[in-house]
């Protein structure tokens, strides 16, 4: 799979992110008309992300330290700032309606509705929760797509292919963000987030490892769920989050089915002002609409249509997808690649990228006895993704009582809070409490399927939903501490022996790395 080269972190936070005009008129309604204004001004923040985002800026502006703890609402952001100066912030601010145009406004448009119904959501399972912060939760998911929204203003037509690769081509989310930015958007979301200095839960939301703390669960399943009813609420993703959210919020499915129904119509009631479909505009919608959908944002030109070109077709470079859908392995027996994957949708391989392989063989080195825990290991994780071409990496660290081992650090998860929470139970023996006794590697695959594959917990198989993985176990001192996992996902993206080698060497490099640490 080939990339584009990534975009600066400079350019993407070159020009502001626009607000409304509708949030100007709202602002200039509230201070006309006196009574609470800080309330009033949060309420107009808390509906328009360019506007939460520039409040906070000023704010950081300022006072010159950090924000990370120091918000727990925009009514207390406003009154930090002041009343005149609150009163002015829409002021020589760009508006969208005179910033933006074409496909880029109305990208701009969809993401920031979709982020507001996603917030709305988090916000009242927050209260639900009793959540001490729940505009905390709501600010921290209102801002978790920044990236996309900032690239609708920067490179639109990057943000564009994106949108195809992802809606018309069928490509999974983590591979399409490589080749339209060459990064993911969970990367650049927390480089602006580390530029801006935003408060310190947007941070947290913004790493899949952290999907095992309640408040950041809440987020990223809001995001999942605002970004799968894009495609309808009956559309497979949209029906695997919901059992998730049942689940999270300790409530029957059905109920909460009802509960998010309505909050979406809520969502859209309390921002009228988004001129795009709502999602609540799509609850109607029967049973398999979703080719609509993706059709009104991509339409076929009539030449397509009068040739009889199919919308769907994938593009030369990316394989076709199986012809017939997953079947159930019998019992006992290694199920093959095809039986395993989630779903016949397009796949595209990560390109090992032997210079960014190299290039952090060299960091982790020259960083022995400097690194911190977490840099050594982000930076392994992500030269196993970019440098190896591996889709899906986990470190997981053993637990204090020494009876899990849990997700600690994570890329290519996609924002999926399932995979996102990766954890493997030691209760009792299984093929990972063999690979912890030593400090070994293992990879599964075609020739050895048969004697491991029935040592694979059943919990792990539903987890990974691929057969063929490599996995490496890292002691310090001799005692084991945790265990690196990647996979390739797919059937169409195999593991292969110099992967294999690589994966084992920057696994080696990461326990020296520790062992410095522990000295």
């Amino acid at each position: 799979m080939s990339r584009n080269a990534a975009i600066s972190i400079d350019e993407l936070t070159a020009q502001p992110l626009p607000i409304f005009a509708h949030s100007a008129r709202a602002f200039r309604k509230v201070g006309n008309a006196g009574g609470n204004t800080f309330e009033g001004y949060g309420d107009i923040i808390l509906k328009d992300p360019g506007l939460a985002l520039h409040t906070l800026n000023q704010l950081q502006a300022a006072s010159g330290k950090s924000l990370r703890t120091e918000i727990s609402s925009m009514a207390q952001a406003a009154m930090m700032l002041g009343e005149e100066r609150a009163r002015r912030l829409p002021l020589g601010h760009p508006q969208l309606e005179r910033s933006l145009s074409g496909y880029a406004r109305t990208g701009y448009i969809r993401t920031a509705c979709r982020a507001f119904h996603a917030a709305f959501q988090a916000w009242d399972w927050a209260h639900i929760k009793n959540d001490h912060a729940p505009q905390e939760i709501l600010l921290a998911t209102l801002l978790h797509d920044v990236a996309e929204m900032a690239l609708w203003v920067a490179a639109p037509e990057k943000m564009h292919q994106f949108r195809k690769l992802l809606l018309k081509d069928g490509l999974p989310t983590d591979e399409a963000q490589y080749i339209a930015f060459g990064e993911s958007l969970e990367h650049f979301s927390r480089e602006i987030a580390a530029r801006w200095h935003l408060p310190g839960l947007v941070n947290e939301a913004l790493r899949p490892e952290n999907a095992k703390l309640p408040r950041v669960r809440c987020v990223m399943l809001a995001v999942q769920l605002a970004r799968s009813t894009e495609r309808g609420w009956y559309w497979e993703k949209t029906e695997r989050v919901l059992p998730e959210i049942a689940e999270y919020l300790a409530h029957p499915l059905d109920e909460v089915i009802t509960h998010i129904h309505k909050n979406a119509v809520r969502a859209a009631r309390e921002a009228p002002f988004y001129p795009v479909r709502h999602a609540a505009a799509l609850l109607p919608m029967l049973p398999g609409g979703e080719e609509l959908i993706i059709e009104d944002e991509f339409p076929e030109a009539e030449a397509e249509i009068e040739a009889g070109v199919h919308s769907t077709e994938r593009p030369a470079t990316t394989p076709k997808p199986q012809a017939s859908p997953p079947t159930e392995p019998s019992k006992g027996t290694p199920p093959s690649q095809a039986q395993v994957s989630e779903s016949p949708a397009a796949q595209v391989c990560l390109m090992p990228q032997e210079n960014i392989f190299a290039q952090t063989l060299r960091e982790l080195h020259r960083g022995l006895g400097k690194m911190t825990l977490s840099d050594v290991m982000r930076k392994t994780v992500h030269g196993m993704h970019d440098g190896i071409g591996l889709n899906r990496v986990v470190f997981c660290m053993l637990t204090p009582k020494r009876d899990r081992l849990v997700s600690r650090y994570m890329v290519g998860a996609d924002n999926d809070p399932v995979f996102s929470r990766f954890e493997i139970a030691l209760d009792k023996p299984h093929l990972f409490t063999r690979l912890l006794d030593k400090q070994v590697s293992l990879w599964v695959n075609d020739d050895n399927r048969k004697k491991f594959w029935p040592l694979v917990p059943a919990e792990v198989r539903s987890l990974i939903k691929t057969n063929s993985f490599f996995a490496m176990s890292i002691h310090v001192r001799g005692k084991a501490v945790g265990l690196f996992y990647a996979d390739r996902r797919s059937q169409d993206c195999a593991l292969d022996e110099q992967a294999y080698k690589q994966f084992r060497q920057m696994c080696q490099f990461a326990a020296k790395g520790l062992a410095n640490l522990a000295k």
